[in-house]
């Protein structure tokens, strides 16, 4: 990295020297931008190097030069966050001699303003004397509880809140509620002081409740006085990040910095360029960077991902929808410029223009095949992503086949066989609809269909409306396209989920839960955020199984327990396999056929509670039991508490039927029958109880779907004479995205245990 680094800093300097040269022939406002950009680009990469080198060799160094600075940074910001929590009570307290409408506006006026923690979670809520709510603003993880404390600190295993506390006239009490420290399970913690903490300075916060932090000179104490008097309210532990973690977030912004400085180059030199083969140079450039993962990852994960879209045809162009559609704006533009230039009509350029056309169709099929959609569901931006990819490709080929055969000059009437031609994509992408079948798609002679609706486009037209006409066929081709890509991996992943169930074994679970058990926790985990977060460091918790874990004595009492599922292992089975002589032997892993499929159970004795040894009665026994991945299986309730609401729907319905009598047997293939707009497979188990129906759901949805997703089409008054432009929906809200996505003095008291009191 080095190297490059240098290599880009003399680049910069070069491009800086060249301002200075007065024969040059680019433009002169724009040159010194490029100089600029290129400049900062090298500064960031020597910066970006030079950082990484000293995290190598000088870690130590590195880490300890952190903690004077971060623990005077830590007491400001505890500090303000104590002071907020008092300011959002004296609000409530004010708020609580008004009516009660009155009073909700007042806290939320209160929220919005006058705030010295800015983007930190804060909630207020006044509480009647019998502790029922009475007015609340904000956010609050959790009911405020009765108490009398001016000052609290409520820890549970997933958060930590400051709590200011002022009694109002009634005898009820306002609350002040700041949001210290989210657990790392925690999806939305970004707010917390401890993540923003983490954020400007690199360390992370870690609090105990008092008395249970370990005796280190690196944990401070915070108390509402002075900790002598043993108030102490939390301590707190600065958490320098591992080394390979420091490298890691470095290069991470290196490359967000490196990034941005080469797009701001890159587009300062197509101004700078002069028009020709150096403007044509810095284009093709561009769409190379774009398509390499360095610049493409730090736009868009899902864009630029293989796992949602690849082709292997193009190399690195089709590796990704941001790849492809990188190239087809490229394209988009020679085709552009070729059309405007305004060749002689020539029987060879008919031949060619002629390929184009036919390749047209059989180029988007192939495109479409590369689409995969996630398990999770598919948002209305990764499926945009795959149409305007695809669709951009397909019109570069159509733009450059009209360019071919426009002439020398620029019609200035419309041809009939515009219109046309966009009635008769209309058409056909709505007989596509009703010919496609689960097997196959679409028939082989339905690709001639798109014929004559890209022979219409070709007809020589004025710009603006030769380039709508080639837009909408080729829109309308690549929703068609894409939607039929989308429904076929949901049938495959319909499929998959289907033949996870039953008595099919699985080797990568079991493989995965004995590497599980061959690391077991330390310490032992001994609540359920405990068990939680030693959990999602797992390979199983990436590839979303749906898991319960426990951890039991030796007799088989819980002691900690947490269910992320509702998998089929009931708490006496568990239980019983706890109990069996077999887990003084060590970890094993037990196979059980449970509904509806085989569960594997992780029976792992921890070290220090007696494992190994006779019966003791601590907590000595870990069990993890996973199940299929299936959505027949729903999470369970503190699953989704943890994990966030899934932001879109499943991309099928799967439901298990009641044993069925004899003589029904298994089946081995899942059979799809298409009924009107809706796709449905069928398959038989052999499970215990009986063989049971196994029932898939793919929704098509409507034609409406459709024609608002392929409705797209370049704006006639910005596209300008490179068309690759902003596309405009017909509609922002169509029943093909409601499909897809749901509905949508405080530092008094401050101690460390290196022996000093500090206060301000």
């Amino acid at each position: 990295m080095a190297g490059w680094a240098w290599v880009a800093g003399a680049a910069g300097l070069a491009a800086a020297l060249l301002v200075v040269v007065p024969r040059l022939t680019l433009r002169p406002v724009a040159v010194p931008g490029v100089a600029v950009a290129c400049l900062l680009l090298g500064v960031a990469l020597l910066a970006g190097a030079l950082q990484v080198q000293r995290i190598e060799c000088c870690w130590p160094e590195v880490r300890a030069r952190r903690f004077p600075q971060d623990s005077s940074e830590l007491k400001r910001a505890l500090a303000a966050a104590v002071a907020e929590a008092r300011r959002l009570a004296e609000r409530g307290v004010e708020a609580a001699l008004l009516p009660r409408e009155a009073a909700f506006a007042h806290l939320r006026e209160g929220m919005r303003s006058g705030t010295g923690t800015p983007g930190v979670e804060r909630g207020v809520a006044i509480l009647a004397a019998d502790g029922g709510a009475v007015a609340w603003a904000g956010r609050h993880r959790f009911v405020p509880a009765r108490d009398t404390a001016e000052l609290r600190a409520v820890i549970t295993p997933f958060y930590v809140a400051l709590e200011a506390r002022r009694q109002t006239q009634d005898g009820g009490t306002a609350v002040g509620t700041v949001l210290l420290d989210a657990a790392p399970a925690v999806p939305d913690r970004a707010r917390a002081v401890s993540a923003r903490f983490e954020d400007a300075h690199g360390v992370a916060l870690r609090f105990y409740a008092p008395g249970v932090a370990p005796h280190d000179a690196d944990v401070f104490d915070y108390c509402p006085v002075a900790c002598v008097y043993g108030d102490t309210l939390f301590s707190v532990r600065p958490v320098p990040p591992a080394q390979g973690d420091a490298k890691l977030a470095a290069l991470r912004g290196t490359t967000r910095q490196a990034s941005l400085a080469l797009v701001v180059a890159l587009l300062l030199a197509c101004f700078a360029a002069p028009a020709g083969r150096w403007r044509w140079l810095v284009v093709f450039v561009s769409a190379w960077c774009v398509a390499r993962a360095v610049v493409g990852s730090s736009l868009r994960v899902d864009l630029f991902s293989p796992a949602t879209f690849y082709r292997p045809a193009l190399g690195v162009f089709s590796e990704s929808a941001g790849s492809l559609a990188a190239l087809g704006v490229a394209a988009l533009l020679a085709a552009s410029a070729l059309w405007r230039r305004g060749l002689e009509r020539r029987s060879w350029s008919v031949a060619v223009a002629g390929l184009l056309v036919v390749a047209a169709p059989y180029l988007v099929r192939y495109l479409g095949r590369g689409i995969a959609p996630p398990a999770a569901g598919v948002g209305f931006a990764l499926w945009m992503s795959w149409e305007a990819a695809v669709a951009v490709a397909a019109m570069s080929l159509v733009l450059a086949a009209a360019a071919l055969v426009r002439g020398a000059r620029e019609p200035e009437h419309i041809p009939w066989t515009l219109p046309a031609a966009c009635a008769w994509a209309t058409a056909a992408a709505l007989a596509g609809l009703w010919l496609w079948s689960p097997y196959g798609a679409w028939p082989e002679w339905y690709t001639f269909i798109w014929l004559p609706a890209l022979a219409g486009v070709l007809v020589p037209a004025p710009h603006r409306w030769a380039v709508l006409g080639i837009a909408t066929v080729a829109g309308t081709a690549a929703a068609l396209v894409t939607w039929g890509a989308a429904v076929e991996g949901r049938l495959v992943l319909g499929e998959r989920d289907a033949q996870a169930l039953g008595r099919a074994a699985d080797p990568a679970t079991a493989s995965l839960l004995e590497r599980l058990g061959n690391a077991p926790p330390s310490p032992p985990p001994h609540t359920a955020g405990e068990l939680y977060a030693w959990w999602l460091a797992s390979p199983l918790a990436t590839a979303d199984y749906p898991a319960s874990l426990a951890v039991w004595t030796r007799a088989g009492d819980p002691e900690a327990e947490i269910r992320l599922a509702s998998v089929d292992l009931p708490a006496s089975l568990v239980a019983a396999l706890v109990r069996s002589p077999e887990t003084a032997r060590g970890p094993r892993i037990e196979r059980l056929d449970r509904i509806p499929g085989v569960h594997y159970l992780l029976v792992l004795p921890l070290a220090g509670g007696g494992g190994g040894g006779g019966g003791g009665g601590g907590a000595d026994v870990l069990t993890v039991g996973v199940g299929p991945r299936t959505h027949l299986i729903p999470a369970a309730r503190v699953a989704r508490f943890l994990q966030g609401a899934a932001s879109v729907q499943p991309p099928y319905q799967i439901n298990l039927s009641p044993p069925v009598p004899p003589p029904a047997a298994p089946t081995d293939k899942m059979v799809w029958t298409r009924t009107g707009w809706s796709v449905r497979g069928e398959r038989r188990l052999e499970l215990p109880g009986g063989v049971r129906h196994v029932h898939v759901t793919v929704d098509l949805r409507d034609p409406w779907a459709l024609l608002v997703r392929g409705g797209s089409r370049p704006s006639s008054r910005r596209c300008g004479p490179a068309i690759g432009c902003a596309w405009r929906r017909l509609s922002a809200r169509s029943s093909c995205c409601q499909y897809w996505r749901s509905p949508c003095g405080a530092s008094r008291g401050w101690a460390t245990r290196r022996g000093a009191a500090a206060t301000s």
